[in-house]
């Protein structure tokens, strides 16, 4: 007999493994955390006459909640987890609509959870916080009424308004990609592996659930059973004995916007936000773990999944009108309306101009809607391509050719590398031989694009562009298709590396095996630390006997986090322990650690001014005075060009891999410039 753990320890489990924001919505829940939240392994030991055994014995639980989306327009007879702000306490309430005997679990918690029982309007309110959610359920409806001339899917329901005209038509692009076709392709193959295991992802509404319309209801009323292996002609059979199977069958657009039937939501003339999100959630459910498609998790683990990246630079909350800046490549929402622009080296703009707070509000550049680099940022959902493994037709939004970037050149001919570039650059317009420095700004970190297409270099000559840069598809195809993937969320090491973290080494894979490219990156990382110590010795041997400063480090007083610039300091040279090279706040600058500690004063608008004693300074180049005015290196001197050149190849990060030649150039010039 085993005794497993109560309820909410289980649940506690579940919230362990997903992500949970400040944001009051329905809750979203992908496979892999499901089953990890249901699952508890026992060591069981046995003792018989013939002597002692052990082994390990899986207990899977069976919880309260389903895979969820996280959409707002959800099914009826599914469980909902909600989740909220947090919060010191909680007070749940539900008003479900007519016939309704729906009621909440857990109300007094941050994360409640009802079911939904009749198609309706069911009207969530937190007590406390005074915060309303609606959610909207309805039952599956179906779309495939047939097929054309080349065997793709017909919805002639829908795009009967899905035309252009009426409403948007995505059935275009979907009926040629491969979620359309998925369950077709495997029950027309004579290899096909087919089954109910499959049904979850690659049709309409499976859950277990034959009331509320979905795939498994239209199998339960037909009796179609899935044949013992695929042949040809098998979907042109079922389209005309099942054709209530073949409706539900396939990806389509309730998989990823919730069902259609008896949703109020539906045919309503209005996008609404319960309906439509480009949160990687929703794909999560299917691409990812444990069903051989963990391109979810390898998202998790990559920089494009950094929510918190978002949040502070990407909303108005915290960055005001500024967000429309960072929020191009910093959110989701901000880089899909920004891509739609014909000027690229622009922040968002909105109807007059840059866009306003209002304006970036209404795109949801907000605290409460901001996402990150989700999946719909690199690839549209409607035209996804129809082949994950090789060879690869995966579909990405910007191929080939860059507009203008704001780094101030154009990549061409870089294949997906283009989607890629058009965030991976310098953003700081052309800094070179042609444009010398005006300010003390160093290049955007994300400065892959330059460095490859070997841009944006002082002391050396222009677009000296990579070798790397013609290998097919560029960034892609190092970085995801030659780069296995995560062993433990990946199939055999197959398909793309959705963490986009790149190997060292595939360089054997079009080099000679003999080939270093570690010895590589050794020689181009002691090389730039030389050149930090010797800029650090320029900017020392240029400093008065005392110098004034102002500290620009993240600090916490109070109980509060600041990051701000402090008043002045004057730091003797003599308490001077060292220099090295940072960049507080998108400028070039510089770590003073100081032998002896300073008080440093902080006067944060509205705040309370506030002293604290540090070791330590963060510094930006332009405030490094000899009198609090006075710079002691102006922008003219070459030690900023220097400097330009430093933070580009450091940003890079590939450590010298996407462009040797020019990174070695560029260091060595930049080390001769300071003799």
């Amino acid at each position: 007999m085993i005794t497993l753990s109560p309820a909410l320890a289980y649940k506690t489990k579940l919230l362990s493994g997903l992500k949970t924001l400040d944001r009051f919505t329905v809750q979203a829940i992908n496979p892999h955390a499901l089953e990890g939240a249901e699952l508890a392994t026992f060591k069981v030991t046995v003792t018989t006459s013939s002597g002692t055994y052990t082994d390990t014995v899986n207990i899977t639980a069976d919880l309260p909640y389903a895979i969820s989306t996280g959409l707002a327009n959800v099914a009826v007879g599914i469980p909902v987890l909600l989740s909220s702000d947090t919060q010191a306490a909680y007070s749940w309430n539900i008003v479900p609509p007519t016939g309704s005997k729906a009621a909440l679990t857990d109300s007094k918690t941050r994360n409640p959870s009802f079911t939904p029982d009749v198609a309706g309007k069911y009207t969530l309110t937190e007590g406390v916080s005074k915060a309303v959610l609606s959610v909207y359920a309805g039952t599956w409806e179906g779309a495939i009424t047939g097929q054309d001339a080349n065997g793709r899917p017909v919805a002639a329901g829908c795009t009967a308004c899905h035309n252009g005209q009426i409403a948007p038509d995505n059935f275009t692009a979907w009926k040629e990609s491969g979620h359309a076709e998925i369950f077709t392709q495997n029950i027309n193959n004579p290899a096909g592996h087919w089954s109910f295991a499959c049904a979850s992802c690659h049709s309409v509404g499976y859950d277990g659930n034959n009331d509320n319309g979905g795939f498994d209801a239209a199998v339960a009323a037909t009796g179609w059973k899935p044949p013992a292996s695929g042949a040809v002609g098998l979907w042109t059979d079922i389209i005309a004995k099942y054709p209530t199977v073949a409706k539900a069958a396939n990806i389509q657009c309730e998989n990823c916007h919730g069902p259609n039937n008896g949703s109020t939501l539906h045919a309503n003339g209005v996008e609404d936000a319960a309906r439509l999100s480009i949160s990687s959630d929703v794909c999560g459910t299917c691409h990812g773990e444990p069903a051989r498609h963990g391109r979810y998790q390898q998202w998790e683990e990559s920089g494009h999944a950094n929510f918190e990246l978002a949040l502070d630079e990407a909303t108005v909350e915290t960055r005001g009108a500024f967000a429309g800046y960072c929020g191009r490549c910093h959110s989701a929402q901000g880089f899909l309306a920004w891509i739609q622009q014909s000027d690229l080296t622009k922040q968002i703009q909105g109807a007059n101009g840059n866009a306003t707070v209002a304006e970036l509000t209404a795109l949801g550049l907000t605290k409460a809607t901001v996402q990150p680099q989700t999946c719909a940022v690199c690839h549209d959902p409607h035209d996804v391509g129809n082949l994950s493994g090789e060879p690869n037709t995966a579909k990405v939004r910007i191929v080939d050719n860059t507009s203008i970037l704001p780094a101030g050149f154009q990549a061409k001919t870089v294949g997906k590398g283009a989607t890629c570039m058009t965030c991976h650059n310098t953003r700081n317009a052309l800094h070179n031989i042609d444009a010398p420095p005006t300010s003390y700004s160093a290049p955007h970190v994300a400065a892959q694009a330059d460095v490859l297409m070997g841009e944006n270099a002082y002391l050396v000559a222009p677009s000296q562009r990579s070798p790397h840069s013609y290998v097919k598809d560029t960034c892609v195809t190092c970085h995801m298709e030659s780069t296995p993937p995560p062993a433990e969320f990946s199939y055999n090491l197959s398909g793309t590396n959705h963490s986009f973290a790149a190997s060292i080494e595939i360089c054997a894979d079009c080099h000679s095996s003999a080939f270093n490219g570690e010895a590589l990156q050794i020689g181009v990382e002691d090389k730039l630390e030389e050149l930090g110590e010797e800029m650090a010795a320029y900017l020392l041997g240029k400093l008065p006997a005392s110098v004034t400063v102002k500290d620009y480090t993240p600090h916490a007083f109070g109980g509060k986090n600041y990051d701000v610039k402090s008043n002045a300091v004057v730091i003797e040279k003599t308490n001077i322990a060292s220099l090295a090279p940072t960049e507080p706040h998108g400028q070039q600058g510089f770590l003073f650690t100081l032998t002896n500690p300073v008080n440093v004063t902080y006067a944060p608008a509205g705040e309370t001014v506030h002293t604290i004693t540090v070791t330590v300074l963060e510094v930006q180049l332009g405030d490094v005075t000899t009198d609090g005015t006075t710079k002691v290196i102006a922008a003219t001197d070459p030690f900023v060009q220097v400097g330009w050149n430093y933070f580009l190849i450091h940003g890079d990060n590939s450590k010298g891999v996407h462009n040797p030649a020019f990174v070695n150039e560029v260091l060595d010039a930049s080390l001769e410039a300071l003799k």
